[in-house]
């Protein structure tokens, strides 16, 4: 009985995501989004590429295609995002600007583990019974595609490690946007840009096209275009190794592509609006 129940969970599960692309597609192109709050529908969009050869084929055999549902802002759903463009990962992505009915969201409050997203399923999770929590998603994602330093026990750590010092990084970007490096030793942004250059010097080059990034490298290159959007040049002023590292890490080829892409939302206010002001549907379409 519940392998059936499953079974109709799953159906059911399916049908939701089926209901929340067909709202999308039939969304119109002309309905004004301001940020979070006040849409018909989700954005749908459905990447298809050719995975780079440095990674692995994340879909294993019989199992479903990766489902991946956030917010319609950067948030966090923006190191996922960045990892996928830089594999080059096919997958399809749902964007909730939370107006829309749970009906057409997939029901995610109550699918999420914790009533929260993001969430993705596919890669070996069940559509019904998705995953939550960002960085458990980016573990996840990381195991499969390849994308964990290289396989062994150490190098996951150590690619571990630079997540985090990554993501403790980010919370410094007041400081660094400012140039005011008030914190001193290792909790201070000159001493903690200096060790993430040691973490990562045998870690893959990714002036190398054909190298492999790590999860930890991803992280990092979203916390540096964070500091380096908000004010041109304050990376290169706290260290050039690392501005020069940013560069060449956004100049990868699906990165890049990313980057201009309408899948890079723009930033938004503290009441989750567009800081640029309202745009369009259609503006997320272009490529």
């Amino acid at each position: 009985m519940s392998s059936l129940i499953s079974t109709q969970e799953e159906d059911l599960a399916e049908a939701e995501l089926a209901a929340a692309i067909s709202a999308a597609v039939a969304a119109p192109d002309s309905e004004v989004l301001v940020g979070l709050g006040g849409a018909s529908a989700m954005l749908y969009f459905p990447v298809k590429n050719d995975l780079k050869p440095q990674y692995n084929e994340g879909r294993r055999s019989g199992e479903k295609e990766l489902v991946f549902l956030y917010l319609f802002i950067r948030g966090l759903g923006e190191t996922i995002r960045l990892m996928l463009a830089e594999a080059q990962a096919s997958y399809t992505h749902l964007a909730s600007p939370m107006g829309e009915p749970q009906e057409l969201a997939m029901e995610w409050r109550k699918r999420s583990p914790n009533g929260l997203t993001p969430i993705m399923s596919g890669l070996g999770v069940p559509r019904s019974e998705p995953l939550c929590q960002s960085s458990a998603i980016i573990r996840y994602l990381a195991s499969r595609y390849g994308m964990d330093g290289g396989g062994g026990e150490l190098e996951r750590a150590r690619c571990d490690v630079l997540f985090e010092t990554a993501r403790d990084f980010k919370n410094k970007a007041k400081e660094i946007v400012a140039g005011d490096y008030s914190t001193s030793g290792a909790k201070g942004a000159v001493i903690t840009a200096g060790n993430i250059l040691k973490m990562m010097a045998y870690m893959g080059d990714v002036g190398e096209e054909t190298s492999a990034m790590n999860y930890g490298q991803v992280q990092l290159l979203n916390s540096l275009l964070a500091m380096d959007e908000e004010r041109k040049g304050c990376v290169g002023e706290l260290s050039a190794p690392l501005e020069e590292w940013l560069q060449k890490a956004a100049g990868r080829t699906g990165i890049r592509e990313y980057l201009k892409s309408g899948m890079r939302f723009p930033n938004v206010t503290p009441q989750y609006k567009f800081d640029t002001g309202p745009m369009i549907r259609g503006d997320t379409k272009k490529i």
